[in-house]
């Protein structure tokens, strides 16, 4: 058995200018010892008070961190672990660990000593790989340095990639741990700017309540904020050819970029449609027919389209699916338009409704998706349809004003809470 041993020791670099008396001497004073699968060998910051051979298996050496473990390397058997923190007296600089089934030699550290000491051949080959140590870990250190300064510019090239590839032998796992967070982080960052990038997309397919304001002497006003950088929310504006002014509010089920995109289509569509013939339910049933047709049906959106006549209060409307608008009457009664029908985007051939209703001087229609009567606090419980009336009660002025409070009222009821849908509020004072 010493035989083989020292066959196996023998293989070791760091043993190989030792003598067969001396390999005799570590052998004799070894102890044999049997790890599992994880169990820890060396814990970093002990005092190291021997090195082990590892005769079998593979071992993990990690610097643990406030943050968790960092892996620094492998090593397979044959090979010494712990000898240079042994024959110097430091402590462990890592941790070692075992991967799967592993056998060691123990070696006492004074063992370790007299052996070294009777060969100087192993002694100037611990120095030497100590300075080999330090070389690398101050040339890994300018590489993450790099590194961390081209991921705060942005940049990352795939030259640097290769490099954190290949890096020192004895920080490999590091650097293919530190190449995939950088990866990531370029990843993300990338994704943050397409996501960005939408936003601004979706912004622009909405129209500039101010500038309409503008442009047709209305007092008419809205507000569209998303649960995500994107939402599935929208509101429209528009000038039909007969005089009248179509506003609308929308809501696509779902959230985010693929709700962005049926949100954009569909308000494209119906805008094409009124824009050929201003006929506010035939517009809506034609975009239907087109969505049902082209795209699934897991994607379908609720809405309420209203056409004004500014001459005469004249208010024609179509719900599907969507939440009843309201009418702040100007002595201050809240009345309910109809709602019900069903949402766009779900059967072929969509019944549309049109109904009617008049808004006199100084009433205010508004308009809102679900995300208002439903943003719910910490505990759960929704704004609901009370405190809507409420809000829209007790708040007089134009359309801006009557927006503002519905949706500051609602977040205030939310308070710190994360919000869970998309919110839109619209309103038109006659």
């Amino acid at each position: 058995m010493a035989d083989e041993l020292r066959v196996v020791l023998r293989g070791i670099g760091e043993l190989a200018p030792l003598s067969d008396e001396s390999l005799d001497v570590l052998i004799a004073a070894a102890k044999p010892l049997s790890f599992s699968s994880g169990e820890l060998l060396m814990a970093q910051g002990d005092p190291s008070e021997f090195a082990d051979v590892l005769l079998k298996g593979e071992v993990e050496i990690a610097a643990d961190s406030a943050r968790g473990a960092i892996p620094l390397a492998g090593m397979t058997a044959p090979a010494l672990v712990g000898d240079l923190g042994a024959l110097a007296g430091l402590p462990r600089t890592a941790s070692v660990r075992a991967r799967g089934s592993v056998e060691v030699l123990r070696v006492p550290k004074a063992a370790l000593a007299e052996a070294a000491l009777g060969a100087p051949r192993m002694l100037i080959d611990a120095l030497a790989r100590l300075g080999g140590r330090l070389r690398r870990v101050n040339s890994a250190i300018g590489l993450y340095t790099h590194a961390l300064a081209a991921l705060e510019r942005g940049e990352f090239p795939e030259d640097l990639h290769r490099e954190l590839r290949d890096p020192a032998p004895d920080l490999v796992e590091f650097g293919e741990t530190f190449a995939r967070i950088a990866k990531e982080i370029v990843l993300r960052r990338q994704r943050n700017d397409e996501m960005a990038s939408a936003a601004i997309i979706q912004r622009a397919l909405l129209p500039d309540p101010l500038l309409f304001a503008q442009e047709t002497g209305l007092d008419v006003h809205a507000a569209m904020i998303p649960t995500r950088e994107v939402g599935g929310d929208f509101f429209e504006l528009l000038t039909l050819s007969d005089g009248r002014v179509v506003v609308g509010v929308g809501d696509v089920c779902g959230k985010g970029v693929p709700a962005a995109l049926y949100m954009g289509i569909s308000k494209t569509l119906i805008r094409m449609k009124l824009r050929e013939r201003p006929d506010l339910a035939a517009a809506i049933h034609d975009a239907n027919a087109y969505l049902t047709v082209n795209y699934p049906a897991e994607q379908f959106a609720t809405l309420f389209y209203a056409a004004f006549d500014p001459a005469t209060g004249a208010l024609d409307f179509v719900s599907c699916g969507h939440p009843a608008a309201r009418i702040r009457r100007a002595d201050g009664r809240i009345e309910a338009l109809g709602a019900g029908g069903l949402p766009l985007g779900l059967f072929d051939d969509l019944a549309v409704k049109l109904r009617t209703a008049v808004l006199d001087k100084g009433d205010v229609l508004f308009a809102f998706s679900d995300g208002v009567t439903e943003a719910a606090d910490s505990t759960a419980c929704d704004f609901g349809e009370a405190r809507l009336g409420a809000a829209l009660a007790g708040k007089e002025g134009g359309a801006a004003a009557v927006v503002d409070a519905v949706v500051a009222a609602a977040r205030a009821f939310a308070g710190m809470a994360a919000q869970s849908d998309d919110i839109t509020a619209l309103a038109l004072r006659a």
